[in-house]
């Protein structure tokens, strides 16, 4: 598991003294500058804006940050490098057992006295149901005082929260990425259906041929033959039928979980939610679009819940043959123009739109407060542009492209073989390949490649 670790670098040049009085009283909140960069730090660089924003409360040599419902980064370490190698052997996600029971709450982890050579402490905490542990260690034995508990458990919150927005709030781009590469799996499976179908009617037409005009009855193993093949021809053309390809979402499915979270949201902040889907119960759009719309209806109904005097949002998304068109309503008054406090979220909606070539609009109104109208077009309306991530995964071979999605479903070559196949010799030169051509320089580097594109893991994943 060492490749699944994230061995980052100092965040700044000179690290401060590691060791320290672990028992003296700290009389100083933690740095809020720090903390700041903290809950805005990139996807990678989360342990070492944790370790910095502890380090003056709590004096450390290591602090690990183990985030299992993180696809890309479950486990990162923010250390010299010297204590940083006694970590990178450890199997840190069964040690995040004694999780919170309530939801935005830490608690103390139950952790060994010693891992790595070092003394260590740690804590857990839950944020939305998203789960983060934060482990520090050190040479000396660490006496852990109230301030430095509640400090402790403050940056573990501030950690899980961000990971999870992170996780949920894709960099920009990522939309992008994602719906070019829902056309080009679904292109590579209408090419692969299309080579299907004519082996069955060409193997069809030889089994037919074989069994036609001799005096003798066909041979029953011929015949069943026949009959097999006819079969899987006629599923094949029916799969070609079908609407509910991959790389597509069910709308009324994401309009209802949509619904639910912003209802929750709505609900504690005592403001009553209006939730409309115009759209038939069968409707569905591409994954990307579909994920768009929750993104945007989140940030647009979290900054409609804060305006001042609001009782009622509305929350309508409407399909028609070219767009998906998004509505957020509230009944602010008091105002002729957007809250400058808000200004920020209404630029990432903006953001996440243009992605997709939508077109956001607001309008407010001191007499019947703020609307805003998002329209997103439909995939096939929208082309992608071709980006460096998805030049990359262009040049993998349809077979490369299976093994990988089988890397990211976290299937293990043994396992990749058995369900393609093939040897376990050839999938290490898939896997080789794959590397390769997608410039990394191990396979969780090229899982977070696919990730950052959208790539998802092979449906059903579960066996052979």
């Amino acid at each position: 598991m060492s490749d699944a670790y994230i061995a980052s670098e100092p965040p700044y040049r000179g690290w401060p003294p590691a060791s320290g009085d672990h028992g003296a009283q700290v009389g100083a909140g933690l740095p809020e500058e720090a903390l700041a960069e903290l809950v805005t730090s990139p996807a990678d660089a989360v342990a070492e804006r944790a370790r910095k924003v502890l380090l003056p409360v709590l004096p450390h040599t290591a602090l690990v940050l183990v985030t299992p419902g993180s696809p890309t980064f479950p486990v990162q370490i923010a250390a010299p490098r010297a204590a940083r190698q006694g970590l990178l052997g450890i199997d840190w996600n069964p040690m995040v057992g004694a999780e919170p029971t309530a939801d935005g709450t830490a608690a103390r982890l139950a952790l060994p006295d010693m891992l790595g050579g070092l003394r260590v402490v740690g804590w857990v905490a839950r944020s939305s149901g998203f789960v983060a542990a934060l482990i520090v260690g050190d040479h000396l034995r660490m006496s852990i005082t109230p301030d430095q508990e509640r400090a402790a458990l403050r940056v573990v919150m501030a950690a899980a929260a961000r990971v999870r927005a992170i996780d949920h709030d894709p960099p920009p781009g990522t939309l992008a990425f994602s719906r070019a590469m829902s056309q080009e799996r679904d292109r590579i499976r209408l090419e692969l259906r299309g080579r299907h179908a004519s082996t069955l009617s060409s193997l069809l037409l030889a089994l037919r041929s074989a069994s036609a005009g001799g005096s003798q009855a066909t041979p029953p193993g011929v015949a069943k033959a026949i009959d097999l093949a006819s079969r899987a021809l006629l599923d094949l053309q029916a799969d070609s039928d079908t609407t509910a390809a991959s790389g597509r979402a069910a709308l009324g499915a994401a309009f209802t979980d949509i619904e639910q979270e912003v209802g929750s949201i709505a609900g504690a902040a005592q403001i009553q939610l209006v939730a409309d889907l115009d759209a038939d119960d069968s409707a569905q759009v591409a994954y990307a679009v579909a994920h768009a719309a929750r993104l945007i209806t989140r940030g647009a109904a979290l900054n409609a819940i804060q305006r001042t005097g609001a009782d009622k949002v509305r929350l309508r998304w409407r399909l028609t043959d070219q767009s998906l068109v998004i509505t957020i309503a509230d009944n602010a008054v008091g105002s002729d123009h957007a809250d400058p406090s808000l200004d920020r979220g209404l630029s990432d909606i903006r953001r996440l739109a243009a992605e997709l070539r939508g077109r956001v609009d607001l309008d407010v109104n001191p007499q019947w407060g703020t609307t805003l109208s998002c329209i997103l077009p439909l995939h096939d309306l929208a082309p992608a542009p071709e980006t460096p991530a998805t030049r990359r995964l262009a040049e993998l071979r349809d077979r490369e492209r299976e093994v990988l999605e089988l890397m990211i479903a976290g299937l293990r070559n043994r396992d990749i073989a058995a369900r393609l196949f093939i040897s376990e010799r050839t999938v290490k030169f898939h896997v080789s390949n794959i590397l390769a051509k997608l410039q990394v320089g191990s396979r969780t580097e090229a899982i977070a490649v696919a990730h950052g594109a959208g790539l998802s893991p092979i449906s059903g994943n579960g066996g052979a």
